[in-house]
Parts: structure tokens; sequence; C-alpha cells
């Protein structure tokens, strides 16, 4: 609840989208926000994506009359004025710039993607305010994806509308990357994520796909995407457990992405 709690005072209305597979489950969720008016809780009937919460989550924010919706996961905590800030900053950049975000912490390491703010190529979900009609023009967040580059998707297909994604950097908020652990390996400290085999599938294969759609239009960033995915698998196999089935995985993602194989992935790893 912490990140209710400090989200709450910032905004109007807060739209809850529980993508839980069990109806008692679910209830339970529902019972935490029962009684307060300013929350409105939505059930996917089961597990139908971040990309399909998402975008339910903005089409009932619609509904309510948003022009501007903050987007957030369940695992990031925003400290106080973060929307008031977003809301000042987004401003000095005129009606083409539809998306603010900022640096995140997650185990002790600031990711930013510009040195001190302005224009960038991708804004992650989690503390992203974004204005309705722009992802309503773009198309949502795409379905097909599930989980995984479903931001990075959106971002690319605002861009090519002419649009500006904003970096703010007077201000940061704490962001939890799976199941992070620091390792050492010749002196040299890294991080890993420890996701599970399922969620190195979705990468790998919306990825592919991503890759493939996007390379003539920002061939550097997909570059600097590939690269950041070779990476995570190296530092996977050094320091992660379960190797064997995360690399069936990613190579198992590769396939799909490769063929155009989307949606839910129901197998087993």
């Amino acid at each position: 609840m912490r990140n209710f709690q400090a989200l709450a005072p910032q905004v109007a209305e807060i739209v809850v989208v529980d993508n839980s597979d069990d109806a008692t489950q679910a209830e339970s969720v529902r019972q935490l926000f029962a009684g307060r008016e300013q929350v409105h809780y939505l059930w996917n009937q089961g597990n139908q994506g971040i990309a399909f919460a998402l975008s339910a989550g903005i089409r009932f924010a619609e509904q309510l009359g948003a022009d501007w919706v903050l987007t957030m996961d369940q695992d990031s905590v925003l400290p106080d004025h973060y929307v008031a800030v977003l809301t000042e900053d987004v401003r000095a950049y005129g009606d083409r710039a539809v998306s603010i975000g900022t640096p995140f912490v997650s185990a002790s390491h600031r990711f930013a993607d510009t040195r001190s703010g302005g224009p960038v190529k991708l804004l992650i979900t989690s503390g992203n305010l974004i204005r309705v009609d722009a992802v309503k023009q773009a198309g949502y967040f795409r379905d097909e994806f599930f989980i995984d580059y479903v931001d990075f998707d959106l971002s690319l297909r605002l861009r090519k509308l002419g649009y500006l994604l904003i970096e703010t950097h007077r201000i940061s908020f704490n962001h939890q990357l799976g199941n992070a652990t620091r390792k050492t390996l010749f002196g040299k400290a890294f991080s890993c994520t420890n996701y599970s085999p399922l969620r190195f599938y979705y990468m790998s294969r919306n990825r592919i796909v991503f890759f493939k759609e996007n390379i003539w239009f920002d061939p550097a960033l997909v570059f600097r995407c590939a690269a950041d995915m070779c990476k995570e698998t190296l530092k996977m196999l050094i320091g992660e457990e379960d190797r064997k089935k995360k690399v069936t995985a990613i190579l198992s993602g590769i396939r799909d992405g490769l063929l155009g194989r989307m949606g839910k992935y129901n197998g087993r790893f």
C-alpha cells in the first residue's frame, strides 16, 4: 500500500486494474480499496497482461474526463510533489510533449536516459505522465505484447507521430526491477534481476518484434537495446540460477518473435 498512499494525495482519481486469475484474491484486493471514493477498481477476470491492463485503465480514465494519466507499476513508490513537478515541467515543451517521466532508482543504481533532462527516446511505464488523446491516437498499448517492452513500443509509436517524450531531472522515484541482487566478478559489481524464465521469454520475443519494426526508424536505439539484451543475458549466465531454463526461454522468445507468434504464452519452461 506504500505506493498507493504516496500517490493518492497527488491525483484526483485512481484506477486500480487487477490482473488476478483467482476471484477470491481479486475480491481481497477490491476490499483494500472499498469505501475510497477516489479509487475505481477494475478486475480483468484473469491475467490479460500488463498491456491490456494499462489500456483498460487509460480508457476508464478517459471516461472520467482525464486529459493526462500517470501510469504506475505496483512496485514503484513516488515522492511528494512528483505529479506537480511533472505537470509543471511538461508545459515548457508545448503541445508536442505528450509524455514525461524521470530517472528512477533500483538496487541503489540510478537509471536515467539523459545527463540533465530533456527529450528522450524511451520512457518506462512507471512514473510516466502521459496525454490521453496521444495514447488514443497511437493505438493504446498492444495486447499481443502481453508484458515487457509495451512501454518502449508505445514510446516509439508516439515518436513516429512527431510527439516528444521528456525526462525531467528535478525529481526521481524508487522502482524495483525484478528480485535484484548484487554480484561481483573479478572485482566488478553488477546487478542481476533474477526474472523468471517466462519473463525472459517475453523480453526476448517482444524485443525481436520491436527491433524488426523500428530498425529503420531509429537504428541507433535498436542497436543499443540489442546490446542491453546481450548484457542482461550474460549477467544472467554468470549470476543467476535456472540458467538452462532461462536460455531455453530466451531462444524460444527469439524464435516466436521472428515468426510473429504473439500473445500470452501458455507453455512451460
